[in-house]
């Protein structure tokens, strides 16, 4: 028995864990693996390197001075009956940062753009007009304006953005040249690894879960968890042995590759899991199927204590089972109405009188007194 549960339980594991590594793997593959660079940190960026070596990256910088929005970002969600709603998402403004060369006395300006969610929209019009109160400044009093530390991905504007960009210099004044350089790209601070940051991080989130769920799989294909419910049973009914449950089992009837039913217990696996249920204990059974995009089929079996399990089945596997269950254990009902499901939540005494009750009189009549197991008793099988 622990054999044949063993090798489903492996099963279920190895296939759990190739599905979940692929999915871990898929999602960091779809995210460009940027999860590493938050690990790790933001790249800083050097704004006097090649800007193409940084694209896509996950970069920080301190913004020096910026000098005006000259894009605003907007979502237009249209109605399911007409017409359209728009929303405002950010803006992108033109950035520089300032490098002197004191041999040559000179300063170059490399400008770029940066974006900047639409609750910072307040805060940057400040900074603009620091920047500008510094820069228009004759008397060099004015103090420059802090850097604002900023980080996100570095992104190669498209064509739009670029156009936008250049009539957004050239309405500054500034054209291109040796000591002003223009690099076409937006600091996103809204995306990591192309995604809006939200998005990234349930991605992230599921990631880590596949990971792990990966571990655990990996951990279920050498260890003897696919038994605990099994000795946690026998934990609990201390007159069954390991080796009682063995004898029945190498009796019992399969159904399809992971339910056994034998004389006393029905032992099944769920998943990478065995579960066991005691016979005597079982009232009631019949087959449940939901179509759609929940689909489910299952035998659902309960027990005297109103406790229910449910084992996915084809309906004709669960054909069998039932038949099984009517033929030897005559204490449960078989088979599904509305009016029985009614009697089980409303007037489960009169439920119990249907089958177990008189079943287990008789038990208790045939041996003159206290209790002796029915499994010995056959009855007709009924219609299911």
């Amino acid at each position: 028995m622990l054999e044949t549960l063993k090798k489903r339980s492996r099963s279920s594991n190895i296939v759990k864990a190739v599905v979940s590594i692929i999915i871990a793997v898929g999602i960091l593959a779809f995210t460009k693996f940027a999860a590493f660079d938050v690990i790790t940190g933001p790249t800083k960026l050097d704004i006097t390197a090649d800007p193409t070596s940084y694209e896509g990256k996950y970069v920080s910088i301190d913004a020096e001075y910026f000098l005006n929005d000259y894009v605003e970002h907007t979502t237009t969600t249209k109605k399911k009956y007409g017409g359209s709603t728009t929303r405002v998402d950010g803006h992108s403004y033109i950035a520089f940062q300032s490098v002197d060369d004191y041999e040559a006395q000179t300063s170059t300006w490399y400008f770029y753009s940066v974006y900047m969610d639409k609750d910072e929209q307040s805060a940057m019009y400040d900074r603009i007009d620091q920047a500008w109160a510094f820069w228009e400044d004759e008397s060099n009093t004015t103090a420059p304006p802090e850097p604002l530390p900023v980080k996100g991905t570095w992104t190669k504007m498209d064509a739009q953005m670029e156009r936008y960009y250049r009539e957004g210099l050239a309405d500054l004044g500034v054209t291109e040249g040796e000591l002003d350089k223009f690099y076409f790209y937006n600091l996103d601070t809204s995306k990591l690894g192309g995604l809006d940051i939200p998005l990234f991080w349930v991605l992230t989130a599921v990631t880590v879960g596949a990971f792990l769920f990966f571990l655990l799989s990996v951990a279920g294909i050498f260890n003897n968890s696919y038994i605990k419910n099994i000795n946690k049973y026998l934990q609990t009914d201390t007159s069954a042995s390991m080796a009682s449950i063995e004898q029945d089992f190498g009796t019992a009837h399969t159904i399809g590759k992971d339910l056994w039913i034998g004389r006393k217990w029905t032992i099944y696996m769920s998943g990478s899991s065995a579960y066991i249920l005691s016979n005597k204990d079982l009232i009631w059974g019949y087959y449940y199927q939901r179509t759609g995009r929940n689909s489910v089929s299952e035998m659902r079996l309960f027990s005297k204590d109103k406790k229910s399990s449910h084992i996915s089945l084809s309906e004709k596997n669960t054909m069998e089972a039932l038949k099984y269950y009517a033929a030897e254990q005559p204490q449960m009902v078989v088979g599904y109405t509305s009016e029985l499901d009614k009697m089980y939540s409303k007037d489960f005494s009169n439920f119990l009188n249907l089958k177990y009750t008189p079943a287990m009189a008789a038990a208790t009549a045939d041996t003159g007194f206290g209790y002796s197991d029915p499994y010995t008793s056959t009855s007709s099988t009924p219609d299911i």
